[in-house]
């Protein structure tokens, strides 16, 4: 078919299919689900002329930007022919009524099983992604990835807003020391300023070393932020009360920029409508990677995806490749606007040490905001060097009580992160769960 021609479609919905697209016996069993949808597509699997399989395709649920990194939702989906009808008489290009589609206020639905078999491998779609973005006016450049297939979005800013970058600190002046060098030495992006919340320091080395800062930066103004270590509310004080930014970058004190145009990557993505947050990439001194995107439920809580693999692991589905939406990201680094922070009433204080970050994200998502993980903004992240590592009763009590808060506030999300496959172990990123059967 060259045209999209309707003039004999009769039914409510309509299946899109590639000519290399072969049913499985269970997809008539759950064509029925698409009812509940606009719009809705399935898991599948490579196939060769033989008919073996290889390769799932395990598919988050709908993810605006992922959708810009490749076409993830692939060959076969199914959509209502009246939303079809906008397309009637149009070249045959089912990625870009897919991107259309994208931008429209509809009910997106994804099932879970893979449904079908794709003799047709993924391709790159990069003409269609950049024409698209060039038609409707998108400031951004397109990229073509090395890997052939998959694209990266570059945003154009739109202006050069003010970012507060907020470091809570104690005492580890030479921890604290290497990241801020870290900031102005590789840092292309200059409109920032630095609020570092002293959570009582008392060190006279540490005192000394806040005052010359400030004397030779004048974009760094330390406050007091005394008591009780609580990450929610030493964040929440420097947000609301001192933070003069359009955009706040939540930053750890044991990290380290690798990544010169980190911040206007981050301003890129943080300034967008949809977007709620937006994380980097993270990595141990060894090299090996300490962050990558949350993924709920993981650990029986919130963990982080590619946890410990090595630098050069094969990713998944591009998601160490190009922009992808994720449950969430570390607040080791974190950008977000200071208007949905406000929006969503910044962090939550009773969550004191752990978890604090990801119930961010999840009242952003709640809020219809898209959290993304960017991998091509890197730090390194030496965690916890400043405070180390509490084994005292009361901070085990404490993550025990957090982990039961989670629990019982984010069951759901616990239970299912929109932007992992449910069809995947969660203690194994990215491993089918042994044993289950998706047809």
């Amino acid at each position: 078919m060259d045209h999209l021609d309707l003039s004999s479609v009769n039914t409510e919905y309509v299946c899109i299919t590639g000519n290399g697209c072969r049913f499985y016996e269970a997809f008539d069993q759950y064509l029925g689900e698409c009812g509940k949808y606009d719009i809705a597509y399935f898991d599948h699997d490579e196939m060769d002329v033989n008919g073996n399989r290889s390769h799932p395709w395990l598919k988050p649920d709908f993810s605006y930007d992922t959708l810009r990194g490749f076409n993830y939702i692939g060959h076969c989906w199914a959509v209502k022919t009246a939303l079809l009808k906008q397309f009637d008489g149009q070249a045959w290009n089912p990625y870009r009524w897919l991107l259309e589609l994208s931008d429209q206020k509809i009910n997106w639905g994804h099932v879970s099983k893979i449904l079908y078999g794709d003799l047709e491998p993924v391709k790159s779609e990069y003409l269609t992604l950049k024409n698209y973005m060039m038609e409707h006016a998108v400031k951004a450049s397109v990229e073509q990835m090395p890997d052939g297939i998959s694209t990266k979005v570059n945003y154009e800013l739109i202006d050069h807003p003010l970012v507060s970058i907020i470091i809570p600190t104690k005492d580890g002046k030479d921890v604290l020391d290497v990241c801020l060098r870290s900031i102005f030495e590789k840092s292309t992006y200059l409109n920032y300023e630095i609020v570092i919340a002293d959570n009582g320091s008392t060190l006279p080395e540490t005192k000394n070393y806040f005052t010359e800062i400030q004397k030779e930066h004048s974009n760094i103004h330390v406050f007091d932020c005394a008591g009780p270590f609580n990450f929610s509310l030493i964040n929440n004080k420097a947000v609301f009360d001192h933070a003069k930014g359009e955009y706040v970058l939540l930053l750890n004190n044991d990290t380290s920029v690798i990544t010169p145009d980190w911040l206007e990557k981050m301003v890129s993505y943080a300034q967008l409508d949809h977007v709620g947050s937006v994380g980097a990439l993270m990595y141990y001194p060894d090299g090996s990677i300490q962050h990558a995107g949350v993924i709920t439920g993981k650990g029986g809580g919130f963990a982080h995806r590619y946890y410990r693999k090595p630098a050069d692991t094969k990713d998944y589905m591009y998601t160490l490749t190009v922009p992808n939406d994720v449950a969430g990201c570390t607040a080791a680094c974190l950008m977000i606007s200071k208007k949905k922070y406000t929006e969503v009433h910044g962090m939550n204080e009773e969550l004191t040490v752990q978890f604090n970050d990801v119930d961010l994200e999840i009242k952003l998502l709640g809020k219809g905001y898209f959290n993304v993980f960017l991998p091509d903004v890197k730090l390194i992240h030496y965690e916890s060097k400043s405070r180390g590592i509490d084994k005292e009763q009361s901070a085990v009590d404490r993550y025990v009580s957090e982990v039961d808060y989670a629990q019982s506030h984010y069951a759901k999300w616990i239970e299912h992160d929109p932007y992992y496959n449910d069809q995947f172990d969660k203690n194994y990123d990215y491993m089918l769960i042994v044993g289950n059967g998706s047809n």
